[in-house]
C-alpha cells in the first residue's frame, strides 16, 4: 500500500540513433480511478523524449516509438510507479533502439507505427473491451503506406465481452450514443483524415454526404447514426495513413457525464490502388 517506483535510464548506444521502441510484453498496472478515468495511482511514464502519455491499467502488448533526438546526451527514462491498493503488478518491456536511416525508423511524430498490409491497434487499457479509456491523451497511431497500395479500411474489432459491443467506445454514457461525427465531437475523439463509409475517396452514404475528420460516440462510423445501427467499415485515401487520438480529462465529471467507454480496438487492411484512388 506505499508509493514505490522502478526507473530506467536509456543512454544513446551509438550517435546514429535517432529512436526507441518500447514493447510491453507485459504491461499489468492497477486501473485508472472510476470517475474520470485518470491514472492517478499506477503510472508508468516516458520522460526525455518526445512527449508521451502516462498510461496504467493494462497494456500488454502495445508498443510505442520515442524520438531521441540529436543530442546525445538527453537519455530517455523510463518510471513504473505504484501507488494505493495492494495488486499483483507485473511490468516487462523490451527497449530496442532504431538508428536514423533503418528502415525500422517511425515516420515522425507517430507514437505508435504499424507495417503490413493488415493489423489491429487499440487504445491504451482497452484490455478486450474489459478496461476504461483512459483520461488526457494526445497522440498518433501510424500506418506505413504499403508499395501499390493507396487507402485503407478501419473495422471495429469484434467484442465478445459487452453487448451492445464497446469495441468503439470513444464518448456517451448511458443511454448509449450511436456514432458521431465532426464539429459535434468536442470531448473525445479520433481524427481520421476525411473518413467514408464508402470505398469512395470523398463521398459517403448518410449524414454528411462527404468525408469527415473526426470521429466519436459509441458505434463507429463516419456518419451520423443511431444507437441501434451496427458499426461499418470506414475508409480513408488520406496520406500518409495516420490516426490521431484525443481524449480530454473529463468522463463521469463531464457535462453530460460519460460512463464506461472502453476506447477502440481497429482492425485495419489496406486497400490496392485504383484509377479513381490512385
Amino acid at each position: 500500500d506505499s508509493v514505490s517506483s522502478c526507473q530506467l535510464t536509456i543512454n544513446k548506444c551509438s550517435d546514429s540513433v535517432c529512436q526507441l521502441r518500447l514493447d510491453m510484453d507485459k504491461m499489468e498496472l492497477s486501473q485508472p480511478e472510476t470517475t474520470d478515468n485518470q491514472c492517478q495511482g499506477d503510472q508508468f511514464i516516458v520522460s526525455g523524449g518526445s512527449p508521451v502519455p502516462a498510461i496504467c491499467g493494462i497494456n500488454s502488448g502495445i508498443h510505442m516509438y520515442i524520438d531521441m533526438g540529436l543530442n546525445n546526451n538527453s537519455p530517455v527514462v523510463l518510471t513504473a510507479v505504484s501507488s494505493g491498493a495492494s495488486f499483483a503488478r507485473s511490468f516487462s518491456v523490451k527497449v530496442t533502439q532504431i538508428e536514423c536511416d533503418s528502415l525500422s525508423k517511425a515516420a515522425d511524430g507517430c507514437l505508435q507505427y504499424f507495417t503490413g498490409v493488415n493489423g489491429q491497434m487499440f487504445s491504451f487499457n482497452y484490455n478486450d473491451a474489459t478496461g476504461l479509456q483512459l483520461s488526457n491523451t494526445d497522440y498518433t497511431m501510424c500506418v506505413r503506406m504499403e508499395r501499390n497500395f493507396c487507402g485503407i479500411q478501419y473495422t471495429a474489432c469484434p467484442d465478445a465481452t459487452n453487448t451492445p459491443a464497446q469495441s468503439f467506445s470513444v464518448t456517451g454514457g448511458s443511454p448509449t450514443l450511436g456514432s458521431v461525427v465532426g464539429t459535434e465531437c468536442s470531448t473525445d475523439w479520433l481524427t481520421i483524415p476525411c473518413a467514408t463509409n464508402t470505398n469512395d475517396p470523398t463521398t459517403q452514404s448518410g449524414t454528411p454526404v462527404v468525408c469527415v475528420d473526426r470521429l466519436c460516440g459509441q458505434v463507429f462510423n463516419s456518419a451520423t447514426t443511431p444507437n441501434t445501427s451496427p458499426s461499418v467499415p470506414v475508409y480513408s485515401y488520406s496520406k500518409p495513413f495516420n490516426i490521431y487520438v484525443h481524449t480530454d480529462s473529463l468522463e463521469g465529471s463531464s457535462s453530460p457525464a460519460e460512463s464506461s467507454n472502453r476506447g477502440f480496438c481497429l482492425n485495419f487492411v489496406q486497400q490496392p490502388c485504383t484509377a479513381s484512388t490512385g
